[in-house]
Protein backbone atom coordinates (compact mmCIF):
# COMPACT_ATOMS: atom_id res chain seq x y z
CA UNK A 1 0.00 0.00 0.00
CA UNK A 2 1.00 3.54 -0.48
CA UNK A 3 0.29 6.31 1.42
CA UNK A 4 -0.78 10.06 -0.31
CA UNK A 5 -0.08 13.12 0.86
CA UNK A 6 -2.39 15.97 0.53
CA UNK A 7 -3.21 16.79 -3.40
CA UNK A 8 -3.51 20.39 -2.35
CA UNK A 9 -0.75 21.69 -0.03
CA UNK A 10 -2.68 25.47 0.39
CA UNK A 11 -6.04 23.56 1.64
CA UNK A 12 -4.31 22.00 3.90
CA UNK A 13 -1.89 24.80 5.02
CA UNK A 14 -5.05 26.71 5.48
CA UNK A 15 -7.22 24.00 7.63
CA UNK A 16 -4.51 24.39 9.63
CA UNK A 17 -4.07 27.73 10.35
CA UNK A 18 -8.01 28.06 10.67
CA UNK A 19 -7.84 25.59 13.32
CA UNK A 20 -5.32 26.92 15.19
CA UNK A 21 -6.76 30.38 14.86
CA UNK A 22 -10.04 28.83 16.39
CA UNK A 23 -7.99 27.39 19.66
CA UNK A 24 -5.79 30.64 20.68
CA UNK A 25 -9.00 33.55 19.64
CA UNK A 26 -9.14 34.35 23.59
CA UNK A 27 -5.57 35.17 23.33
CA UNK A 28 -5.27 37.35 20.21
CA UNK A 29 -2.38 36.13 18.54
CA UNK A 30 -1.41 35.74 15.13
CA UNK A 31 1.39 32.76 15.09
CA UNK A 32 3.85 32.66 12.52
CA UNK A 33 3.60 29.42 11.04
CA UNK A 34 6.86 27.36 10.08
CA UNK A 35 5.88 24.56 7.35
CA UNK A 36 7.90 21.11 7.39
CA UNK A 37 7.41 18.76 4.86
CA UNK A 38 7.40 14.95 3.83
CA UNK A 39 10.80 13.09 4.33
CA UNK A 40 11.30 14.69 7.82
CA UNK A 41 9.98 12.35 10.44
CA UNK A 42 12.89 11.40 12.77
CA UNK A 43 10.98 8.18 14.30
CA UNK A 44 8.34 6.01 13.57
CA UNK A 45 6.87 3.47 15.30
CA UNK A 46 5.34 0.76 12.58
CA UNK A 47 2.62 -1.74 14.15
CA UNK A 48 3.04 -5.21 13.68
CA UNK A 49 0.06 -7.46 13.49
CA UNK A 50 -0.18 -11.10 14.58
CA UNK A 51 0.84 -12.34 10.87
CA UNK A 52 3.96 -10.14 11.27
CA UNK A 53 2.23 -7.46 8.63
CA UNK A 54 4.09 -4.17 8.82
CA UNK A 55 1.95 -0.89 8.76
CA UNK A 56 -0.58 1.63 11.24
CA UNK A 57 -3.52 0.68 12.56
CA UNK A 58 -6.82 2.64 11.45
CA UNK A 59 -7.74 4.71 14.13
CA UNK A 60 -9.57 3.75 17.00
CA UNK A 61 -9.44 0.05 15.63
CA UNK A 62 -6.82 -2.99 15.27
CA UNK A 63 -7.43 -3.27 11.36
CA UNK A 64 -3.79 -3.07 10.32
CA UNK A 65 -3.49 -1.13 6.69
CA UNK A 66 0.17 -2.78 5.59
CA UNK A 67 2.61 -0.34 4.00
CA UNK A 68 5.50 -0.63 1.72
CA UNK A 69 6.84 2.89 2.08
CA UNK A 70 6.18 6.00 4.19
CA UNK A 71 6.71 9.33 2.81
CA UNK A 72 6.59 11.20 5.97
CA UNK A 73 9.60 9.88 7.16
CA UNK A 74 13.36 10.23 6.76
CA UNK A 75 14.82 8.37 3.48
CA UNK A 76 17.14 6.18 5.54
CA UNK A 77 14.12 5.14 7.49
CA UNK A 78 11.95 4.67 4.35
CA UNK A 79 14.95 2.46 2.48
CA UNK A 80 14.77 0.17 5.67
CA UNK A 81 11.17 -1.13 5.95
CA UNK A 82 11.00 -3.32 2.50
CA UNK A 83 14.19 -5.55 3.96
CA UNK A 84 12.27 -4.99 7.41
CA UNK A 85 9.09 -6.68 6.11
CA UNK A 86 11.06 -9.67 5.14
CA UNK A 87 13.07 -10.01 7.85
CA UNK A 88 9.53 -10.08 10.26
CA UNK A 89 8.18 -13.19 7.91
CA UNK A 90 11.37 -14.80 9.39
CA UNK A 91 9.82 -14.74 12.87
CA UNK A 92 6.99 -17.14 14.57
CA UNK A 93 3.63 -14.92 14.30
CA UNK A 94 2.27 -12.83 17.29
CA UNK A 95 5.79 -12.26 18.81
CA UNK A 96 6.64 -8.80 17.50
CA UNK A 97 3.80 -6.13 18.04
CA UNK A 98 6.16 -2.94 17.24
CA UNK A 99 9.26 -1.77 15.75
CA UNK A 100 10.57 1.33 16.52
CA UNK A 101 13.01 3.37 14.26
CA UNK A 102 14.38 6.49 14.96
CA UNK A 103 17.24 8.98 12.75
CA UNK A 104 20.12 10.04 14.97
CA UNK A 105 22.34 12.51 13.88
CA UNK A 106 25.06 9.54 13.21
CA UNK A 107 23.09 6.68 11.99
CA UNK A 108 19.81 4.26 12.79
CA UNK A 109 18.78 2.96 15.88
CA UNK A 110 15.61 -0.18 15.64
CA UNK A 111 13.57 -1.60 19.31
CA UNK A 112 11.94 -4.39 18.84
CA UNK A 113 8.69 -4.62 21.05
CA UNK A 114 7.65 -7.90 21.41
CA UNK A 115 5.02 -9.94 23.49
CA UNK A 116 7.54 -11.93 25.54
CA UNK A 117 11.04 -12.30 26.32
CA UNK A 118 13.25 -12.98 23.08
CA UNK A 119 14.99 -16.22 23.59
CA UNK A 120 18.64 -16.55 22.22
CA UNK A 121 17.67 -17.97 18.94
CA UNK A 122 15.83 -14.62 18.40
CA UNK A 123 18.23 -12.31 19.75
CA UNK A 124 20.83 -13.66 17.15
CA UNK A 125 18.19 -12.98 14.28
CA UNK A 126 17.93 -9.29 15.41
CA UNK A 127 21.68 -8.58 16.32
CA UNK A 128 22.41 -10.79 12.67
CA UNK A 129 19.70 -7.90 10.95
CA UNK A 130 21.08 -4.81 13.14
CA UNK A 131 24.48 -5.83 11.59
CA UNK A 132 23.88 -6.27 8.06
CA UNK A 133 21.93 -2.89 8.18
CA UNK A 134 24.23 -0.60 10.29
CA UNK A 135 21.73 -0.36 12.79
CA UNK A 136 21.81 0.02 16.93
CA UNK A 137 19.82 -2.53 18.38
CA UNK A 138 17.63 -3.26 20.97
CA UNK A 139 14.50 -5.49 21.86
CA UNK A 140 12.26 -4.57 24.29
CA UNK A 141 9.02 -6.36 26.24
CA UNK A 142 6.86 -4.86 29.14
CA UNK A 143 8.64 -0.99 28.81
CA UNK A 144 12.52 -3.31 29.83
CA UNK A 145 14.43 -2.63 27.30
CA UNK A 146 17.43 -5.14 26.50
CA UNK A 147 20.08 -3.77 24.52
CA UNK A 148 21.50 -6.37 21.88
CA UNK A 149 23.92 -4.18 18.77
CA UNK A 150 25.71 -1.28 19.46
CA UNK A 151 28.29 -0.03 16.67
CA UNK A 152 28.36 3.33 18.10
CA UNK A 153 26.47 5.41 20.45
CA UNK A 154 23.33 7.02 19.30
CA UNK A 155 23.93 10.73 19.22
CA UNK A 156 22.41 14.16 18.20
CA UNK A 157 24.05 16.81 17.34
CA UNK A 158 24.00 20.40 19.56
CA UNK A 159 25.94 22.49 17.66
CA UNK A 160 29.75 21.55 18.61
CA UNK A 161 28.21 19.49 21.41
CA UNK A 162 27.38 15.55 20.66
CA UNK A 163 24.90 14.49 23.34
CA UNK A 164 24.88 10.59 23.98
CA UNK A 165 21.46 9.04 23.98
CA UNK A 166 19.79 5.64 24.84
CA UNK A 167 17.91 3.58 22.12
CA UNK A 168 13.87 4.47 22.76
CA UNK A 169 13.77 8.14 24.03
CA UNK A 170 11.76 10.97 23.34
CA UNK A 171 13.05 13.41 20.34
CA UNK A 172 11.20 16.24 18.76
CA UNK A 173 9.89 14.80 15.93
CA UNK A 174 12.28 16.40 13.03
CA UNK A 175 15.74 16.96 13.22
CA UNK A 176 14.85 20.50 10.96
CA UNK A 177 12.01 21.11 13.82
CA UNK A 178 14.78 20.98 16.67
CA UNK A 179 16.79 22.84 14.78
CA UNK A 180 13.72 26.11 14.73
CA UNK A 181 12.97 25.60 18.26
CA UNK A 182 16.67 26.01 19.41
CA UNK A 183 16.63 28.94 17.51
CA UNK A 184 13.72 30.83 18.35
CA UNK A 185 14.84 29.77 21.80
CA UNK A 186 18.51 31.52 21.32
CA UNK A 187 16.75 34.60 19.47
CA UNK A 188 14.18 35.33 22.35
CA UNK A 189 16.81 34.70 25.32
CA UNK A 190 19.43 36.85 23.89
CA UNK A 191 16.32 39.57 23.58
CA UNK A 192 15.94 39.83 26.73
CA UNK A 193 19.68 40.57 27.54
CA UNK A 194 21.31 39.77 31.10
CA UNK A 195 19.49 36.25 31.25
CA UNK A 196 22.30 34.25 33.31
CA UNK A 197 20.66 31.41 35.31
CA UNK A 198 17.36 29.32 33.51
CA UNK A 199 15.14 26.88 34.91
CA UNK A 200 14.52 24.38 32.00
CA UNK A 201 11.53 22.68 33.19
CA UNK A 202 10.30 19.59 31.77
CA UNK A 203 13.64 19.39 30.26
CA UNK A 204 14.10 15.78 28.39
CA UNK A 205 17.08 14.39 28.26
CA UNK A 206 18.34 18.42 28.22
CA UNK A 207 18.86 19.74 24.98
CA UNK A 208 17.75 22.97 25.17
CA UNK A 209 20.19 23.22 28.48
CA UNK A 210 22.66 22.09 25.85
CA UNK A 211 21.91 23.91 22.83
CA UNK A 212 22.20 27.25 24.54
CA UNK A 213 25.26 26.44 26.97
CA UNK A 214 27.38 29.42 25.45
CA UNK A 215 24.31 32.15 26.31
CA UNK A 216 24.08 31.94 30.02
CA UNK A 217 25.85 31.50 33.44
CA UNK A 218 23.86 28.09 34.24
CA UNK A 219 21.14 25.69 33.87
CA UNK A 220 18.79 23.64 36.05
CA UNK A 221 17.42 21.23 34.57
CA UNK A 222 13.90 19.39 36.18
CA UNK A 223 12.38 16.29 34.50
CA UNK A 224 10.07 13.83 36.07
CA UNK A 225 12.27 10.75 34.51
CA UNK A 226 15.38 9.65 36.53
CA UNK A 227 16.70 8.02 33.38
CA UNK A 228 16.30 11.58 31.48
CA UNK A 229 17.91 12.81 34.37
CA UNK A 230 20.66 10.33 34.15
CA UNK A 231 21.50 11.28 30.36
CA UNK A 232 21.46 14.82 31.45
CA UNK A 233 24.32 14.31 34.15
CA UNK A 234 25.78 11.95 31.79
CA UNK A 235 26.09 13.77 29.04
CA UNK A 236 27.21 17.14 31.37
CA UNK A 237 30.57 14.93 32.93
CA UNK A 238 31.30 14.28 29.26
CA UNK A 239 31.24 17.70 27.96
CA UNK A 240 32.83 18.66 31.08
CA UNK A 241 29.63 21.18 31.46
CA UNK A 242 29.23 19.80 35.18
CA UNK A 243 29.57 23.24 37.04
CA UNK A 244 26.71 25.07 34.50
CA UNK A 245 24.54 22.55 33.69
CA UNK A 246 22.86 20.46 36.45
CA UNK A 247 19.60 18.40 36.69
CA UNK A 248 16.78 17.13 39.48
CA UNK A 249 14.15 14.59 38.99
CA UNK A 250 11.33 15.82 40.15
CA UNK A 251 7.32 15.31 40.30
CA UNK A 252 6.24 18.68 38.08
CA UNK A 253 2.88 18.52 37.98
CA UNK A 254 2.55 17.17 41.61
CA UNK A 255 5.05 19.25 43.22
CA UNK A 256 6.08 21.44 41.23
CA UNK A 257 8.27 24.55 41.69
CA UNK A 258 7.46 27.08 44.14
CA UNK A 259 7.58 30.29 43.60
CA UNK A 260 10.54 30.85 45.88
CA UNK A 261 12.98 28.39 44.20
CA UNK A 262 11.62 30.15 40.70
CA UNK A 263 13.11 33.74 42.22
CA UNK A 264 16.57 32.16 41.93
CA UNK A 265 16.02 32.19 37.99
CA UNK A 266 16.03 35.08 35.66
CA UNK A 267 14.11 32.80 32.51
CA UNK A 268 12.03 30.08 32.36
CA UNK A 269 11.77 27.28 29.20
CA UNK A 270 9.13 25.39 29.67
CA UNK A 271 8.59 21.91 27.54
CA UNK A 272 5.21 20.00 29.24
CA UNK A 273 3.82 17.26 27.78
CA UNK A 274 0.35 17.53 26.12
CA UNK A 275 -1.34 17.60 29.62
CA UNK A 276 0.16 20.91 29.66
CA UNK A 277 1.76 22.59 33.44
CA UNK A 278 -1.25 24.22 35.11
CA UNK A 279 0.13 23.73 38.28
CA UNK A 280 3.66 24.73 37.31
CA UNK A 281 2.34 27.95 35.42
CA UNK A 282 0.37 29.11 37.80
CA UNK A 283 3.70 29.02 40.33
CA UNK A 284 5.69 30.82 37.38
CA UNK A 285 2.99 33.41 37.28
CA UNK A 286 3.66 34.14 40.97
CA UNK A 287 7.27 33.93 40.94
CA UNK A 288 9.57 37.50 39.89
CA UNK A 289 10.57 35.92 37.20
CA UNK A 290 10.00 37.86 34.03
CA UNK A 291 10.81 36.00 30.47
CA UNK A 292 9.38 32.89 29.89
CA UNK A 293 9.50 30.36 26.49
CA UNK A 294 6.86 27.69 26.48
CA UNK A 295 7.61 24.70 23.83
CA UNK A 296 3.80 22.83 23.46
CA UNK A 297 3.11 20.09 21.36
CA UNK A 298 -1.00 20.76 22.25
CA UNK A 299 -2.54 23.96 21.58
CA UNK A 300 -5.26 23.45 23.20
CA UNK A 301 -3.38 23.31 26.63
CA UNK A 302 -1.25 25.52 25.84
CA UNK A 303 -3.92 28.25 25.37
CA UNK A 304 -4.99 27.45 28.91
CA UNK A 305 -2.00 28.08 30.35
CA UNK A 306 -1.01 31.21 28.45
CA UNK A 307 -4.58 32.83 29.17
CA UNK A 308 -3.67 31.95 32.89
CA UNK A 309 -0.26 33.54 32.38
CA UNK A 310 -1.83 36.41 30.65
CA UNK A 311 -4.26 36.94 33.82
CA UNK A 312 -1.40 37.62 35.98
CA UNK A 313 0.33 40.00 34.28
CA UNK A 314 1.95 38.22 31.14
CA UNK A 315 2.42 39.06 27.83
CA UNK A 316 3.00 37.14 24.72
CA UNK A 317 5.39 39.02 22.89
CA UNK A 318 6.38 36.10 19.96
CA UNK A 319 4.85 33.18 18.74
CA UNK A 320 5.14 30.83 15.89
CA UNK A 321 3.76 27.30 15.21
CA UNK A 322 5.60 24.79 13.99
CA UNK A 323 4.20 22.40 11.51
CA UNK A 324 6.66 19.25 12.32
CA UNK A 325 3.73 17.02 12.15
CA UNK A 326 3.07 17.10 8.43
CA UNK A 327 -0.16 15.44 7.51
CA UNK A 328 -1.85 14.96 11.02
CA UNK A 329 -3.71 17.42 13.33
CA UNK A 330 -0.62 18.38 15.44
CA UNK A 331 1.21 21.13 15.58
CA UNK A 332 3.84 22.85 18.04
CA UNK A 333 3.90 26.11 19.58
CA UNK A 334 6.59 28.39 20.82
CA UNK A 335 5.87 31.18 22.56
CA UNK A 336 7.84 33.76 24.23
CA UNK A 337 6.40 36.03 27.76
CA UNK A 338 7.41 38.98 29.59
CA UNK A 339 6.25 40.13 32.40
CA UNK A 340 4.63 43.42 32.04
CA UNK A 341 6.70 46.31 34.57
Amino acid sequence: MTIFLPENEEIYRQNKQNSLKKILQDLAVEPEFIWIKEGSRRRVIFQIDAKNNLGFFKEKTKELIEIDEYPLAEKAINLLIKPLKIFLKKHQQNFINQVAITSYNNGLDIVFRTNHKADLNEELKFINFAKEHFLNCSFEVKQNLTPLFFSRKNQIFCGDLKLNLEGDIFLQATKSGLEHIINFLRKEILAQKNIKKVADIYAGFGVYSFALHDLCASFSCFEGSQSMVDVIKSNSKNLQLSQKIQAQCRDLYGDPLTPKELNEFDDVIINPPRNGAEPQIKNIAKSKIKSLQYISCNPQTFARDAKNLIDLNYKIINICALDQFYFTNHLEILASFTKNS
